[in-house]
């Protein structure tokens, strides 16, 4: 299973505000798990159902019982250590709180690879070279 993350600051999400956040950050096609929170109820009706949905309701169980791979012990694990990352910073800023998770993001997915060597292919990826440019 390939597993991509968003994570996005805490606010108080509706399903009104949560579900372009889906439409932006999450493939079409994808399959989203989430704990029976109200705000992700009608997720598989986005776009008339472009995302495939499944619940795990704690209450009753951590892992679906009829299928081991629906589960949201993967977001819970990667949020665990993004608050005890954030936690053992000196200081943090309300204003500067999303670009601390995009950090975190960035390093979850660099992990196991040469980061610079990541951030090199990511600037490739994202920034054409202008041969116009004279420096």
């Amino acid at each position: 299973m390939n597993f991509r993350t968003a994570v996005l600051p805490p606010l108080i999400y509706v399903a009104a505000t949560l579900q372009p956040l889906i439409e932006q950050y999450i493939l079409p096609g994808s399959h989203i798990m989430s704990d029976g929170w109200a705000a992700c109820a009608n997720i598989d009706v986005i776009w008339h159902g472009i995302y495939l949905h499944s619940v795990i309701v704690h209450q009753r169980n951590f892992v679906d019982p009829y299928d081991p791979d629906v589960h949201t012990e993967c977001v819970e694990n990667m949020w665990m250590r993004a608050k005890r990352k954030l936690r053992r910073q000196f200081s943090m800023s309300c204003e500067l709180f999303p670009s601390y998770l995009h950090e975190f993001m960035y390093r979850n997915k660099c992990r196991k690879h040469d980061m610079f060597q990541v951030f090199l292919q990511t600037v490739a990826e994202n920034y054409a070279l202008n041969p116009n440019l004279v420096c």
